[in-house]
């Protein structure tokens, strides 16, 4: 995600339009790396120094679909999608 430093999120309350067309924009269009980067930076901001799990970051692809007027996929389809990616 092309080097972020920053958080961009502001609130665990809510994501805005922007803020969800930031995460992909760092992502590179890429849902499920902004989904995990988003989850990453919530966990942040509450607190907590562990790496998202996949609830986290199915929450937060759902945020980010639901901030641009998108349906989610479902949990089962994500990891799915999760575990077909090769090791970062």
């Amino acid at each position: 995600m092309n080097n972020r430093k920053n958080q961009i999120i502001a609130s665990l309350k809510k994501l805005t339009l922007e803020e969800a067309l930031a995460y992909l924009e760092c992502a590179s269009g890429d849902e499920l790396a902004a989904a995990h980067h988003l989850a990453a930076d919530r966990n942040r901001l509450d607190g907590s120094k562990l790496s998202p799990d996949d609830v986290e970051v199915h929450h937060a692809l759902f945020l980010l679909r639901r901030a641009r007027g998108l349906t989610a996929p479902s949990f089962d389809s994500m990891r799915v999608q999760l575990r077909e990616r090769p090791a970062a």
